[in-house]
């Protein structure tokens, strides 16, 4: 069985700033903005196109379903209570046509209209952030000292790998009729871009088994970008 982490000194700690004074919660609206090159979805911020057989949908994952991501603040790799560590947008991709399609989503590119561009995170990027980590503490039994019982303690690291594998979009090859959806991870964007675009360069049509097909016109979506610091009510 998994032992879970050591709460104690969390627990405690976040009883101790709240004592100290408000708490402020950084709020990011990224939105949608109607080009007519695909359609728009409100509320939910979705953009949606379908092209040569591939329909594709991206939106901007708002906090409250980061937050689900993770059975515990701590343990959740994109955000805390007080800020965004990381700007998340939500891939959808179905292959509707008739011939494999190949995705690779590490060539998705977001401009944030200062001049300044991020690519795309991948796992080996993540893997580095948040080694994966595990603590034997070895533990005498009944037997004598020369017995030991391991117990393994699984840091907050590991479920926090553990989340991003699971969630971050898999690249490869889809099959017709399948349909897969996962985060696209950038750094976060600089709180005083306006505009924003994610730029989708890595879809091949008709792959037959390898990525060397016929390339997708690149796929360009255009958000707005405002950022606002609110009071955490207690």
């Amino acid at each position: 069985m998994r032992a879970l982490p050591r709460l104690t000194g969390l627990v405690f700690l976040l009883a101790f700033l709240a004592g100290c004074g408000p708490l402020y919660r950084t709020l990011v609206v990224i939105e949608p903005v109607k080009t007519g090159d695909y359609s728009v979805t409100l509320p939910e911020g979705l953009c949606t196109v379908e092209k040569a057989g591939v329909k594709l949908s991206l939106a901007f994952e708002p906090r409250e379903k980061l937050e689900q991501a993770a059975d515990f603040t701590n343990w959740n790799p994109y955000l805390n209570e007080q800020k965004y560590f990381f700007s998340v947008f939500k891939l959808t991709v179905e292959n509707t046509g008739q011939e494999k399609i190949f995705v690779d989503t590490q060539k998705t590119v977001l401009l944030d209209g200062l001049g300044g561009q991020l690519n795309a995170l991948g796992l080996d990027y993540f893997k580095s952030l948040y080694p994966v980590a595990t603590v034997v503490q070895p533990r005498n039994t009944l037997r004598g000292d020369y017995f030991y019982d391991r117990t393994v303690i699984y840091t907050e690291d590991y479920y926090k790998y553990l989340i991003v594998d699971k969630t971050l979009f898999k690249n490869g090859e889809l099959y017709p009729g399948v349909k897969r959806e996962g985060y696209i991870v950038f750094e976060r964007i600089r709180q005083e871009a306006g505009n924003i675009t994610v730029n989708l360069p890595g879809i091949t049509l008709n792959t037959n088994g390898s990525a060397e097909g016929r390339k997708m016109e690149e796929l360009k979506f255009k958000f707005s970008h405002q950022v606002s610091v609110k009071e955490v009510v207690k």
